[in-house]
């Protein structure tokens, strides 16, 4: 977990041709130990006939990343056909992702569900394929020894956002019938030591970045995700070109079984995911990394939620997330958006890759 750096700032900037049947193939070992495909992927699978992988992340290399270090690491993208794999970093100094991708620097990439319909919208020729959390990481961080446990316990608080948030803070206090005049609003930078001195009462924040940070400092924090308070929107998803999902759909298709695999790894051994993450990042502690890829788990598959596979993003939560995007001015429809038929290809194809194992929420 970068604490130096929030990424909240960066974030608030058809045909099925090539299906990959032949590339891919339906019969042979298994991928990875414990697997339980009905046939593996990587079955007769020529080494690197599918070339160099690109995808850019959603952030500075950390565990946000996991799944795709496990990715790499174990061989899974490779042993698909890929020769090579370049996971592009992200961050605040780097070209937003939207801009990676439409330019072909990647073939994929992992954003947020406003930057993307922003750029849908100014013309790119993105299509989300996918989303890695099923619930958006954003919420409201109080001290523990004086809760804010519901949208209107801030109704005459001071609340630490960053300027970078103003218009999803907006948004929620939009959505939650609060008018800005019943919050003292107060601009801070990325450094949450103002709510621990009572400059603030609460803090915006993401629930896997600077609760955890805090936590570490031994300082108690209440949070609520705004998720659960009338925001909803899917986060941290999967985006590529239509032009590709078209033309080199075979490509994306192993690149997303790749994910998918990782992530199923990560899930149930964060541990790993944490010591990946350790050892590609700067400056990152294996403590903090651990706690973040537990938080995230709850993210990904959150408890009680039977999933329908990893990244699939049902029509409920597309409509839910267009509507959120548009409280804060960009209008776009799920269609213009969302195209989920590469992973129905995926789980149609290889029904052992839907079944999600139970994760490890710490």
């Amino acid at each position: 977990m970068a604490d130096q750096i929030d990424r909240r700032k960066f974030l608030a900037r058809g045909a099925r041709t090539l299906t990959g049947a032949a590339a891919l193939g339906v019969a042979g070992p298994r991928l990875f130990e414990g697997s339980r495909l009905a046939h593996s992927p990587s079955a007769g699978v020529k080494p690197g006939s599918l070339g160099a992988l690109a995808m850019v992340g959603a952030w500075v290399p950390d565990v946000e990343t996991g799944g795709e270090y496990i990715a790499d690491t174990e061989g899974y993208w490779k042993q698909l056909g890929f020769s090579s794999v370049d996971i592009i970093p992200s961050g605040p100094n780097a070209p937003p992702q939207e801009v990676t991708v439409e330019t072909g620097r990647a073939l994929y990439g992992l954003s947020s569900l406003d930057a993307t319909s922003a750029a849908i919208v100014k013309g790119f020729g993105l299509v989300v394929i996918g989303a890695e959390y099923q619930k958006s990481p954003f919420c409201v961080m109080s001290a523990a020894s004086k809760p804010i446990k519901t949208p209107h316990d801030m109704i005459g608080k001071k609340i630490g956002v960053g300027s970078s948030n103003d218009q999803v803070w907006s948004e929620f206090l939009k959505v939650n019938h609060i008018s800005p005049s019943q919050v003292t609003t107060v601009p801070v930078s990325f450094d949450p030591t103002p709510l621990t001195q009572g400059t603030v009462d609460g803090w915006w924040s993401f629930i896997t970045n600077e609760p955890i940070e805090l936590a570490l400092k031994g300082f108690k924090t209440y949070t609520f995700l705004v998720q659960d308070w009338g925001l909803p929107e899917i986060s941290t998803i999967f985006i590529t070109t239509k032009t590709a999902l078209v033309s080199a759909r075979a490509k994306l298709k192993a690149a997303l079984i790749g994910e998918i695999m990782g992530w199923k790894k990560a899930l149930t051994d964060p541990a790993l995911a944490a010591k990946l993450a350790v050892k590609r990042g700067q400056g990152l502690t294996y403590e903090a990394e651990l706690l973040q890829s537990y938080a995230q788990n709850k993210l990904i598959v959150p408890p009680g939620k039977a999933p329908n596979g990893l990244f699939y993003i049902s029509p409920l939560a597309q409509a839910q997330g267009v509507h959120t995007v548009g409280l804060g001015g960009t209008k776009v429809t799920p269609k213009e958006v969302f195209d989920m038929s590469l992973l129905d290809e995926i789980y149609a194809q290889y029904p052992g890759l839907k079944a999600v194992p139970k994760p490890n929420y710490g």
